[in-house]
């Protein structure tokens, strides 16, 4: 039954039904019949720039254009009910986001095309223009009698797919079931669709925003952050801004009382567009409030979980030919004891707005498992995973799960830990009664060469694995006392293409006048202002949240600097899912490779 809702006059009465528009597109979606059922109003020009009062119109949403809005963008109503369709005869359902028509109109109604489909502009003047009407005076082309739509007609043609003359649309566009309520709404905003403004987005600013740490122990870092940052978007300024917008960076202390999640809630409230290089410890709550509010968080700084490149770990040694060069750019040499991995799949559904740059620990345990198993003494072996009662350890051992699921192995063993706390007799027995032959292990440095050290007194050659940036808040670097034994996983850029990044990094950094601090945060710091530049380039003049999310899916292999190229998409929320492989020689401290770069699957 259709809810009850006070409507507001319309200014404007559904136009003149224009079949020619819809039967030449090969597949249509919910939004080009609303923009067919439109139509025009004769006694209007035909083809025009909006006015300056029409775009003044749009900057605040009506409540029914804003529902409206919910339903273009994500499929649904605002409380929660997804749009449903089918294409004809059932062959096809949609339903939800699927179903959403920025999908296939785009975020802005500009229209795309895809695989030699496409989807017409709904933005009012290319809605017009695309339509191939030219001027003419009021009242051309129509015969008495013929005038707007009526709501009946239009709800026919959405969950029928019949014109008011009576021929079928396109066999390819879904039939929906909408309620009349809801088909108003979506008409409503049609009028402004690709007018409309997103929070922080003005005709000559875009605002994003950063909850960093601005006092207390971590001040450095997000100081460090902040002015990479702020020197990032400057650099862009000085050469115009984006579609001539200036990229204006609003930050927020996130060492407060009420923390990351405070900090966020204030930016988001204050009007951003998005989150960059924001710090973020993986909080399901505020991970659930950016996705309701669509709000994207780029390249999150790693100060309390976040999987980023300032893991708290220093980068390995140059690994070209396993000679010993110079100290590795700071990819992962943030905070020692603050900065730590945090739980972050590859994977991710396309309602998660956090786009990671580097893997967590899942799809570090992932790297390891494909690596073990690469090596036909180990294909069928089992391995014992070893990891800190945390969500970082149970990410750790959830991947290492997932990827011997995938390779029809048995589930691992698992022996959890709380830090400091681990029983080296109990990992030495656990290797013994699983027979297992290498141990997969998440912690601190001091445990784990704790467990290295009863592994030799019991005379087992397990190797075992271990991310570089779990060890490092209590061992620092790869001790002696760790080292040859342990393979190290390591998803920063290595070699020459890491000194020539660390480079670049330091040049810019003289250049902007960035005072010295911690590398691995100015460098994760860059790459997240890198990634959000380009995405806010690729998302068009009309910057909306749903625009910059679609862009940054599209990235492929964007070289952002300081990091392993970078691929997101829809369903792929971390930038880079793999990583080498090293041992440290333990006479020479010189790191060796193990294994050429790893990559998992999302």
């Amino acid at each position: 039954m259709d809810r009850p809702r006070a409507r507001r006059p319309r200014a404007r009465r559904p136009g003149r039904a224009r079949l020619g528009l819809l039967a030449a597109v090969p597949a249509l979606g919910l939004c080009a019949v609303a923009a067919w059922a439109l139509g025009r109003d004769d006694g209007a020009p035909r083809a025009h720039a909006a006015a300056a009062g029409e775009v003044g119109s749009c900057e605040e949403l009506s409540p029914a254009a804003r529902r409206g809005k919910h339903i273009y963008q994500r499929g649904a109503t605002e409380d929660g009910r997804p749009i449903e369709g089918a294409i004809v005869g059932g062959a096809a359902a949609l339903s939800g986001r699927e179903a959403a028509c920025a999908g296939c109109h785009g975020p802005s109604g500009q229209g795309t095309t895809e695989g030699g489909v496409t989807a017409p502009p709904l933005a009012a003047e290319r809605r017009l223009a695309s339509s191939g009407e030219r001027g003419g005076g009021a009242g051309q082309g129509r015969r008495p009698g013929e005038g707007a739509m009526s709501a009946a007609a239009l709800v026919t043609a959405i969950r029928e797919g019949r014109g008011p003359a009576g021929p079928w649309l396109s066999p390819v566009m879904p039939r929906y079931r909408l309620e009349e309520a809801d088909l108003s709404d979506l008409v409503e905003y049609l009028g402004c669709v690709g007018r409309d403004l997103d929070p922080g987005v003005t005709a000559g600013s875009v605002a994003l925003g950063a909850a960093l740490p601005l006092t207390g122990p971590d001040a450095p870092v997000g100081a460090a952050a902040r002015d990479v940052l702020i020197a990032a978007f400057a650099d862009v300024n000085a050469q115009g801004g984006i579609y001539r917008r200036r990229i204006e960076l609003r930050v927020e202390d996130s060492a407060g009382p009420s923390g990351e999640a405070g900090a966020t809630a204030r930016l988001l409230d204050r009007g951003v567009l998005a989150l960059v290089g924001s710090a973020f410890d993986g909080d399901p709550a505020l991970r659930a409030r950016l996705s309701e509010e669509r709000a994207p968080l780029v390249g999150p700084l790693a100060l309390a979980g976040a999987p980023g490149l300032a893991d708290g770990a220093p980068g390995p040694p140059g690994l070209a030919d396993g000679a010993p060069a110079a100290s590795a750019p700071g990819l992962a040499d943030g905070a020692p004891g603050r900065a730590r991995e945090a739980a972050g799949g590859g994977a991710a559904g396309a309602d998660d707005v956090v786009f990671q740059v580097l893997p967590g620990p899942d799809v570090l345990a992932r790297v390891a498992v494909k690596h073990l198993a690469g090596a036909p003494a180990n294909a069928g072996s089992l391995a014992l995973v070893v990891h800190t009662r945390d969500r970082a350890g149970e990410a750790w051992a959830s991947g290492a799960r997932a990827e011997a699921a995938h390779r029809d192995l048995p589930a691992p063993p698992a022996l959890s830990f709380e830090p400091g706390r681990l029983s080296p007799r109990d990992v030495a027995g656990a290797v013994r009664a699983h027979g297992a032959r290498a141990v997969l292990f998440w912690g601190p440095g001091a445990d784990l060469a704790s467990a290295r050290a009863a592994l030799d007194d019991a005379g087992s050659a397990a190797p075992i694995y271990a991310s570089l940036g779990s060890i490092a808040g209590s061992a620092g670097a790869p001790s002696r006392e760790i080292a040859g034994r342990v393979l190290f996983l390591y998803p920063g850029s290595l070699g020459e293409r890491e000194r020539a990044s660390e480079d670049a990094l330091q040049a810019f950094l003289r250049r902007a006048g960035v005072a010295p601090g911690p590398l691995g945060v100015q460098a994760s710091a860059y790459v997240a202002a890198q990634i959000a530049i380009e995405a806010l380039k690729r998302a068009g003049a009309h910057a909306t949240r749903e625009g910059l999310i679609a862009a940054l899916e599209q990235l492929r292999d964007f070289d952002a600097g300081p990091a392993p190229p970078v691929t997101f998409a829809r369903n792929r929320r971390t930038g880079v899912l793999g990583a080498s492989v090293f041992r440290m020689d333990p006479a020479s401290d010189a790191p060796v490779r193990a294994s050429v770069w790893i990559e998992v699957v999302p």
